[in-house]
């Protein structure tokens, strides 16, 4: 190939390479709907991100996953608010709760609390109920079609701290990708994942039970 025609190529890669730098996704809309309403309970909560490679430290706590340039080479996600992603998830949550009638209030976890620093945390403010969703893996990897890996446990406390209920959501979700700018369509799909997720965590019978 002469230098004439490896130019076009390079540039070409080049431009798939950047379109996979400096991703980062919107978590702000990932509110989901709630197939009750409170009778005005005040519920705490917080999202406990235990992921194992953000407690090693491998991984910032903005971190979402991997986007894939065109030869394969991931660079990290991060979120658009440039805030531990625990935290943006905790608001999400916070808004689902809020539009069916719940007085929710947001507690902002790390990585390094325990479930005992975490629990007085949510307990401090004497709430009727306390709603710790436990973040053991959230991570998607977008080359082509995004693939998100999670395990999300949904914890519902009284207010003694006592544990009323517990749901886990486990497993690897292929989503819709696109040829042209996968990424663009990450963006939208992987905060919308989430929103459907929590919809079935607060949803799950067990769950609405003893928020109720």
């Amino acid at each position: 190939m002469t230098i004439r025609a490896a130019i076009p190529a390079l540039a070409c890669a080049l431009a798939l390479s950047a379109c996979a730098i400096g991703n980062r996704y919107d978590y702000s809309d990932a509110s989901g709907t709630l197939n009750y309403k409170s009778q005005g309970q005040h519920v705490t909560v917080a999202v406990w991100d235990q992921r194992r490679y953000v407690v090693s430290g491998n991984k910032d706590p903005d971190f979402v996953g991997l986007q894939r340039a065109n030869v394969g080479l991931p660079f990290d996600v991060g979120t658009a608010s440039h805030r531990p992603l625990a935290w943006d998830m905790d608001d999400a949550l916070v808004r689902s709760l809020a539009a069916a009638d719940f007085g929710a209030t947001p507690v902002m976890l790390t990585p390094r609390d325990s479930q005992a620093t975490a629990m007085a945390a949510l307990l401090r403010g004497k709430p009727q109920r306390v709603l710790l969703l436990r973040m053991d893996d959230w991570e998607s990897d977008t080359y082509k079609n995004p693939m998100v890996t999670y395990d999300l446990t949904l914890n519902v406390y009284d207010a003694s701290g006592r544990r009323l209920t517990s749901k886990n959501l486990k497993g690897n979700e292929a989503l819709q990708g696109s040829l042209i700018n996968p990424g663009a369509r990450a963006r939208e799909e992987v905060p919308d994942t989430f929103r459907r997720k929590i919809e079935l965590l607060l949803n799950a019978p067990e769950v609405a039970a003893a928020l109720r």
